[in-house]
C-alpha cells in the first residue's frame, strides 16, 4: 500500500504506538499505525520495531507541520502498542458514552 490514498478512505490498520504531543498547550496524542495490508509494514507490531530514521521522520513531520501557522507543538517520546490499544479503547468508550447515548435520547 505504498500508494497515495484519498482523504476519507478506509484502510485496515494496526496500531503500533502512541506519540504524545502538546499542541498549543493542549494534549493532542497521535496513534501511530501501519496499514495491515501493506507488505512492507504489516509485520510491525510495536513502534520500537520501526527503524530509527522512520521514527525521526514521523517526529519531525509533527514538529514542523504547524510552524507555518506560527503554532507551537511539543512531541514527547513514543509509547508502545499497549498504550495505543488503551488510547483507542478509551476513545471508543467516550464515543459510546457521549455520542451513542445522546442518539438514544
Amino acid at each position: 500500500m505504498q500508494e497515495p490514498v484519498l482523504p476519507g478512505c478506509f484502510l485496515r490498520a494496526k496500531a503500533i504506538g502512541v506519540m504524545p504531543m502538546i499542541d498549543q498547550g493542549e494534549k493532542d496524542d497521535k496513534i501511530i499505525a501501519v496499514c495491515a495490508d501493506d507488505p512492507e509494514y504489516r509485520h510491525y507490531n510495536d513502534i520500537k520495531e520501526l527503524p530509527p530514521h522512520r521514527l525521526a521522520e514521523i517526529r519531525r513531520f509533527f514538529e514542523d507541520y504547524k510552524k507555518n501557522e506560527n503554532k507551537e507543538v511539543a512531541v514527547n517520546d513514543f509509547l508502545p502498542a499497549t498504550d495505543a490499544y488503551q488510547a483507542v479503547q478509551h476513545s471508543m468508550n467516550l464515543y459510546a458514552d457521549y455520542i451513542v447515548e445522546s442518539l438514544r435520547r
